[in-house]
C-alpha cells in the first residue's frame, strides 16, 4: 500500500492536488487521469486519512493553519488569534500541530491537500520547503520562521535587531564574557538566524555559542539544564586544557560537542552572563542555576528571548525580549485571506517585526 497521497502522485507522475481532486472532486479531473488514479487506489487499497467528500461545498472556504507546538502558550495564543480571524472573515480553519516532527508535518500537508484548502499559514521547519511545492496553486504564508525560498509572504521577529538589543543590554550591565545557548540550527530557522545575528553583532563582548540538538520544548529544557550545569562547572574549576579527572573529561567533552568554536573554550575567561535563544532554553538555564546554588542576576546575568509567562513568578526579575508572534499571526492570517480574495496581489513580502526590551529598572546594575 502506498504510504501517502504524495507517493501516489509520484508513482503516477501527476500532481498531488490532482490525486486529491480525483478523490474529493472527481468531476474536476480529466476522465482518463481520474480513472488511472482511482484504479491505482483500488489496486493498492489506499484510503485517505480524511474524507473530503463531505466538505466539498466548503473547499473554497477552508484554510490550513499548521503550527509547531500547541503546548507552547505563545504558539497557542497565536493559533487562537488566527482561528478567530479566519472565522470572522468567513473561512473554516483547520488547525494542525506538528510537534516538531517531520512525519507529522508531512501528514499535515497531506491532510490539507486532501481537503483542497484554499490557503495555508505555517510555522515551517527545515524540511517544509519541498512539501510546500505541492501548494503552488494556492497562497501560503510563513509565520515565525522562514524556508528561505522567497516564494511566500513571511511574518516573523527581526532576529538581528533582537540579538543586538540583547548583547547591548548585557554590555551595559557590565558583562564581558557570555555563553549563548541555541537550539538546533539545522532544523529551526529562527535559531539559525539568531546565531547569524550574534556573529554579526559588533559588540565588545567575548562569547561562546552552544547548541542543543533537540527540537521540542522538553528536549530544549533538558538540554539547556545539562549544558548550563556543565558550563558553570567548567567556569568554576578548569579550562579544557586542564582536564584531570574522568568527570572533568566528560564535562569537557559535552562542551566541545556543543560549541561552535571549541578553541575558544580553552583558557576562556570566566563567564558573567547567559543568553537563551528562546524561553524553553531559558527554563533549562534557570534550572541549571538552581542545581548549582546560583542566583540569576546576583551571580550571573541571564537574558532570554520570548518573555515567557513564568518569568512573573520568579523571585527576581529576568531581562527579556517580548516576541511579536501574536501581532505576526494577525498580519499573517489577514494577508493570507487578502491573497485568497485577490485584495492583495503585490510581490511576496518578508516583514520583520521588532521586539521590545522588557527589563525591571530596579534589577539593573
Amino acid at each position: 500500500m502506498p504510504e501517502s497521497l504524495i507517493d501516489i502522485a509520484r508513482k503516477l507522475n501527476v500532481a498531488p492536488s490532482t490525486v486529491s481532486r480525483a478523490i474529493s472532486a472527481p468531476d474536476k479531473v480529466a476522465a482518463k487521469t481520474r480513472q488511472k488514479i482511482l484504479n491505482y487506489i483500488k489496486e493498492t487499497g489506499y484510503h485517505p486519512n480524511i474524507s473530503a467528500r463531505n466538505l466539498r461545498k466548503q473547499q473554497s472556504k477552508t484554510i490550513g493553519i499548521v503550527v509547531n507546538d500547541l503546548c507552547d502558550s505563545l504558539i497557542a495564543q497565536a493559533a487562537n488569534i488566527m482561528q478567530d480571524i479566519a472565522f470572522k472573515r468567513g473561512y473554516f480553519p483547520v488547525l494542525l500541530s506538528t510537534d516538531e516532527s517531520r512525519t507529522k508535518e508531512r501528514e499535515s500537508i497531506e491532510r490539507l491537500l486532501v481537503l483542497n484548502v484554499c490557503g495555508v499559514v505555517i510555522i515551517p521547519s527545515s524540511t517544509t520547503a519541498s512539501l510546500l511545492d505541492h501548494f503552488n496553486h494556492i497562497p501560503v504564508v510563513e509565520l515565525d520562521r522562514s524556508t528561505s525560498t522567497c516564494k511566500n509572504d513571511e511574518f516573523r521577529m527581526d532576529d538581528t535587531a533582537a540579538m543586538q538589543m540583547a548583547t547591548s543590554y548585557l554590555k551595559e550591565q557590565g558583562c564581558k564574557h557570555l555563553s549563548v545557548i541555541f537550539g538546533n540550527i539545522d532544523r529551526i530557522s529562527s535559531f539559525k538566524s539568531r546565531h547569524l545575528a550574534l556573529l554579526n553583532c559588533s559588540q565588545e563582548l567575548e562569547y561562546n555559542s552552544y547548541f542543543i540538538k533537540g527540537v521540542n520544548a522538553q528536549d530544549l529544557i533538558d538540554g539547556a539544564r545539562k549544558l548550563t550545569n556543565t558550563i558553570i562547572e567548567s567556569n568554576k574549576n578548569f579550562s579544557v586544557e586542564e582536564i584531570g579527572s574522568d568527570l572533568n573529561k566528560e564535562v569537557a567533552q559535552l562542551l566541545l560537542e556543543s560549541s561552535d568554536n571549541p578553541a575558544k573554550i580553552t583558557g576562556q575567561n570566566p563567564i558573567d552572563g547567559f543568553i537563551a535563544a528562546n524561553h524553553s532554553i531559558a527554563a533549562g538555564i534557570v534550572q541549571g542555576f538552581y542545581d548549582q546554588g546560583l542566583e540569576v542576576n546576583k551571580d550571573l546575568k541571564v537574558f532570554t528571548f520570548d518573555n515567557p509567562d513564568w518569568i512573573s513568578i520568579l523571585p527576581y526579575k529576568m531581562p527579556s525580549l517580548t516576541h511579536p508572534l501574536v501581532k505576526a499571526a494577525d498580519l499573517a492570517i489577514n494577508r493570507l485571506i487578502d491573497r485568497i480574495e485577490h485584495k492583495y496581489s503585490d510581490n511576496v513580502e518578508a516583514r520583520l517585526l521588532r521586539p521590545q526590551l522588557c527589563v525591571d529598572k530596579s534589577s539593573q546594575a
